[in-house]
């Protein structure tokens, strides 16, 4: 039985996400129609009063089911134009009691032909939709208010119009009425009352079968509520997929190599969320921008952006991640070790985060924290040739050279053509003083696979100086002016290295180099009077 539960549970499930799917991108398109119904039934309802047309109340009670359904897909658009991260509220229970008790007390209404009892039901149930909506997460606390009031409003229409009272009774329902959609309006929540209007609407059409007042009192209270709000909708364009389409456009301008025309496109979409009063509820706006910025490489304002979007929620992993990404391109270590702490805080099933992290306390001399985190990394899946290598370099700084030395071979055997490991590797050796090992397992291997890797040659020629080996350091020197032959640096060291060498014609050909990239360079001006010198002596050639 249990199995079969659950069966049901998923099944149940992947209906729902079936139906937020389809309306995925359609939300205008349902708004519309649902209001097309009810002008439907209006002109149904019209038409009926003049020719009394059985045919047309069979019509009016159709068009009321599908306004009710209409209903429900007004909530599940709810569910998927919400920018920010729900709230469920504790109304959820009472809410779907008062929803589903109104259509079943409804239904014993009209079997028993009690129109007061249909409008009554109606009303009812009208303030269980926005106590679902509440305990949904869909409406905040704040606003529970001004849609309780739309509910009583628009509900207390349908007896009252059912009762025939003198039109004066009308002016406090409407009131309410009135309250509640220019409440919920003015905070952009429009659809909770086209999802309430939709509910007033149907079930006083169905009630049409016991009275045309009821179907009146439910056009009219529900019909009210649900055109105002499925108009400012509309009109306001608050639909999330609108924003979708111009978020898509900035992020294939980032991902085609156009940084200009991402920024471009968001800052149209910023534009148009400021317009749709939107701005300070989509992350999604501040994030894009952001990365438009970043394309851009204006990464002071793309912090900012990373910032504000974070303001607005702040429990996404992800956004602390790419914030941290940009501090650590900045180099602002502190910065990006902060953010993705907080991105791994928040989902520890974060390999990159972690990953990131363990480098980013490597930066900062926090060798234990950074071992743990690119251990934790390699455990949850992360990019395991960077982790690798991070590690090792963390394990030789704590004198681990054993172990350093393993997780390099890690690293090697996965990515034998990267010169990192074999660099990390040198260094080790290096610092052991094994400057054959440095040399042959380490730097040289690093060249052998990136030429022009000027660090390695750089390591090389240290590593031949210490073992007294001149003709090596030249040639280190000089294939590292070959992969930059303005190294003002290396010109002056070769320099160097020819005058220790006697060889004082391409000493003096390395100085005129480095004064013609720097004419102003006093040393190197005093070096070529003393080669000038040594030249005018004896015994030089």
């Amino acid at each position: 039985m249990a199995g079969s539960d659950d069966e049901g549970t998923a099944e149940s499930g992947r209906v729902m996400q079936g139906i937020q799917d389809f309306l995925r991108g359609r939300s205008r398109d349902t708004v519309l129609s649902a209001l097309a119904l009810l002008a439907l039934a209006w002109a149904d309802l019209a038409v009926w009063r003049v020719i009394g047309l059985p045919q047309l109340q069979l019509a009016g009670v159709a068009l009321g089911a599908l306004l009710f359904i209409c209903s429900g897909l007004g909530l599940v658009l709810m569910l998927n134009l919400h920018t920010g991260r729900r709230e469920p509220g504790d109304t959820l229970t009472a809410g779907i009691i008062l929803a589903l008790g109104g259509v079943v007390a409804a239904s014993i209404g009209i079997w028993l032909a009690l129109a007061w009892a249909v409008a009554a039901a109606s009303g009812i149930g009208g303030v269980g939709v926005i106590l679902l909506l509440r305990g949904m997460g869909l409406l905040p606390q704040s606003q529970l208010s001004l849609g309780i009031s739309m509910a009583l409003g628009g509900g207390a229409i349908l007896p009252l119009a059912v009762l025939q009272p003198e039109a004066v009774w009308m002016l406090l329902p409407l009131l309410l009425l009135g309250l509640g959609m220019a409440g919920l309006h003015h905070r952009r929540y429009q659809l909770a009352g086209f999802v309430l209007g939709c509910y007033l609407a149907g079930l006083g059409c169905l009630g049409w079968l016991v009275s045309p007042e009821v179907a009146a009192g439910g056009l009219l209270g529900g019909g009210l509520t649900m055109s105002g709000s499925g108009m400012l909708f509309l009109l306001r364009r608050s639909d999330r997929e609108a924003r979708r389409a111009m978020l898509t456009e900035v992020e294939s301008a980032l991902a085609g190599g156009h940084p200009s025309a991402a920024l471009k496109a968001a800052n149209r979409v910023m534009r148009r969320a400021q317009q749709d009063g939107m701005l300070l509820e989509d992350d999604r706006l501040w994030a894009s921008k952001a990365r438009a910025l970043l394309g851009h490489r204006q990464y002071d304002r793309a912090i900012t952006y990373f910032s504000m979007a974070l303001e607005i929620a702040p429990q996404d992993e992800q956004l602390w991640f790419e914030k941290g990404t940009l501090y650590q391109r900045l180099g602002q270590w502190p910065g990006a070790a902060r953010c993705f702490a907080q991105a791994t805080e928040l989902e520890y099933t974060f390999p990159e985060a972690w990953l990131a992290l363990g480098l980013a306390r490597e930066r900062l001399a926090e060798l234990p924290e950074a071992e743990e985190a690119l251990l934790t990394g390699l455990e949850l899946g992360c990019e395991p040739a960077a982790a690798y290598l991070g590690l090792g370099r963390v394990l030789a700084g704590m004198g681990k050279v054993r172990d350093a030395l393993k997780a390099l071979e890690q690293a090697i055997a996965l990515e034998p053509e990267n010169p990192n490991p074999y660099m990390a590797r040198g260094d080790i050796y290096l610092s052991l003083k094994d400057f054959e090992r440095a040399c042959e397992k380490g730097y040289s291997r690093a060249v052998q696979h990136q030429p022009d890797l000027k660090e390695g040659w750089w390591k090389l020629a240290e590593v031949y100086r210490l073992q007294q080996s001149p003709e090596l350091v030249l040639m280190a020197l000089t294939r590292l002016l070959e992969a930059d032959p303005d190294d003002a640096r290396a010109l002056w060291e070769r320099a160097d290295q020819h005058y220790q060498s006697k060889q004082l014609a391409d000493a003096m050909g390395d100085l005129h180099k480095l004064l013609a990239l720097d004419p102003g360079h006093q040393k190197a001006r005093q070096f070529k009077a003393l080669i000038l010198e040594k030249l005018d002596g004896e015994g030089w050639s």
